[in-house]
């Protein structure tokens, strides 16, 4: 992702040298932490534990290159009042955190509950299994819950940036900016929050979670991703229920 949205970088502000351009940067210091890191997982033999694991999880933000590039150049090199772009950066920061904080409640209110917990990670002797089916099963089944944001949101914001292309040759002189990438910061909005969103799951999952159960248990918690999960123990569930929207868990 890094590699293709490099002439996004570049095309921002064609009159600057690469080396010098701060976005064209970012892009290359992506890239190459992307190549060290599946170097290092095949030189060092990366095992199943959540810490390898959750490194590919994490990436998954790299799809938002294509709106954070172009937002970017708009910051930097664009011609907008400074206000605007504050408002803009701030519409972007802000949509992104409220997007994200919707998996911080869900995974938060799975793991403080001992049925659910035991369904997304199983404890064994040798150590405590991050269940990817279990894991699924809570998303798909119990909190109905949908990773990517609702078809509505991008319908919106595709046709606001459609709205733009009759009016390319003053979009590019109001924001100073080609207009690929006003077309792409204002239709890549629920795009970014998409791969935001999986990239901050891993996290979750791969090691906030992980972190508390090995300070908990002292066990390394592992990732199996074949296995069916544990039933969920419905004793135990309703001793410990917590209506999901109690916990701000919502799909809106």
């Amino acid at each position: 992702m890094s590699f293709v949205t490099l002439p996004l970088a570049y095309g921002a502000a064609p009159h600057i040298p690469l080396t010098a351009n701060p976005v064209a940067r970012l892009v290359f210091l992506v890239l190459a932490i992307s190549l060290l890191l599946a170097f290092l997982s095949f030189a060092l033999r990366w095992d199943w534990r959540t810490k390898y694991y959750g490194i590919s999880l994490m990436f998954g933000a790299s799809i938002s290159l294509f709106a954070i590039v172009p937002l970017l150049a708009l910051m930097i090199y664009g011609s907008l009042a400074l206000w605007l772009k504050l408002f803009v950066l701030a519409f972007y920061v802000i949509s992104h955190v409220v997007w994200c904080r919707k998996f911080s409640a869900l995974y938060k209110d799975a793991f403080e509950n001992d049925a659910l917990r035991e369904v997304l990670y199983e404890e064994e002797l040798n150590g405590v299994y991050y269940m990817r089916n279990g894991d699924q099963y809570l998303l798909d089944k119990y909190y109905k819950f949908t990773q990517m944001p609702r078809d509505r949101y991008f319908a919106i914001f595709i046709v606001l940036a459609l709205a733009l292309m009759p009016m390319t040759r003053s979009v590019r002189e109001f924001t100073g900016i080609p207009f690929t990438h006003a077309f792409l910061v204002v239709a890549m909005v629920p795009v970014s929050w998409m791969s935001f969103g999986f990239s901050f799951r891993g996290y979750l999952v791969c090691y906030l979670y992980p972190a508390k159960i090995r300070r908990a248990t002292g066990k390394e918690v592992l990732v199996d991703v074949v296995s069916k999960h544990k039933a969920l123990d419905r004793k135990i569930f309703r001793a410990n229920r917590l209506k999901p929207q109690d916990r701000g868990i919502t799909n809106s």
